[in-house]
């Protein structure tokens, strides 16, 4: 559901595999959530609808892909983000996989909204000190660089595609910044670094027990353990070790309610 003031915005979208079209799908969804607090909103264009796309996104190793990108070249065309190796002139963002769909959401968002420039008055005496504090303040922040945000999530699952589709519903609910292990011994390497307020471990690991990752974990504020199937032993586990357990596919109201514990 959207909040009154957003605004649906229909994106055509050709190509992708499966699991990408659920990714994005999911993305979509999330765009449209009433506690979003967007100024707009996603939603796929589909053949027969009467409003037009406003921006395409396309598959460039689609085989209509070539059809897609000459129509578009058109007068009056709409924009498009292209996904390949090989990135047309005109597009207006290209991704190379795999696929980072919260990067993909913020050129979307930048699309339809982007940066103000900066307005300085030619006319003004104080136009040159204007200037001057402008070049002092970029002259610091090269002497200077802040630090990068440090994660605050940490995703343990040996599933690349997994990780990437968590990645993508923690991004679209405000968690940005995250580590990823394919191992129980990588997660380890990561919690003897780092301190964590969630941390989501798969059963499905299986280097070491997946269940050392959790008792390493006893700082974070929030401990996810999921799997494919789980028993009723795994799930009294995880509920004797102070942990959530939830099967997958993870659904997004789920971890929402999860995050407002953080």
């Amino acid at each position: 559901m959207m909040t009154a003031m957003s605004k649906k915005i229909f994106i055509r979208v050709v190509g992708f595999t499966g699991v990408e079209r659920h990714a994005l799908n999911t993305v979509f969804r999330l765009s449209q959530r009433a506690d979003a607090g967007r100024s707009h909103s996603y939603e796929p264009w589909l053949d027969g609808n009467p409003e037009k796309a406003s921006l395409a996104l396309i598959d460039g190793s689609c085989g209509s892909a070539a059809q897609e990108l000459a129509d578009l070249h058109q007068p009056n065309a709409m924009g498009f983000i292209w996904v390949g190796a090989v990135s047309p002139a005109s597009a207006w963002r290209t991704f190379s996989r795999p696929l980072r769909w919260p990067d993909v959401l913020t050129a979307m968002d930048m699309y339809f909204e982007p940066a103000s420039t900066l307005d300085f008055d030619l006319d003004s005496a104080d136009f040159p000190d204007q200037l001057d504090a402008v070049a002092t303040q970029a002259a610091e922040l090269a002497a200077n660089p802040p630090a990068p945000p440090r994660a605050t999530a940490l995703l343990a699952d040996p599933d690349p595609e997994a990780r990437l589709y968590l990645r993508t519903l923690l991004s679209a609910l405000g968690m940005t910044h995250m580590d990823e292990a394919a191992s129980v011994a990588q997660a380890q390497a990561f919690l003897a670094d780092n301190t964590y307020q969630f941390v989501c471990i798969d059963l499905g690991l299986s280097d070491l027990d997946p269940w050392l990752v959790v008792a390493a974990a006893s700082s974070a504020r929030v401990r996810l353990v999921t799997g494919l199937s789980l028993g009723l032993g795994s799930k009294l586990n995880a509920k004797l070790n102070g942990c959530i357990a939830m099967e997958k596919p993870l659904q997004s109201n789920k971890l929402g309610e999860m995050l407002r514990n953080l």
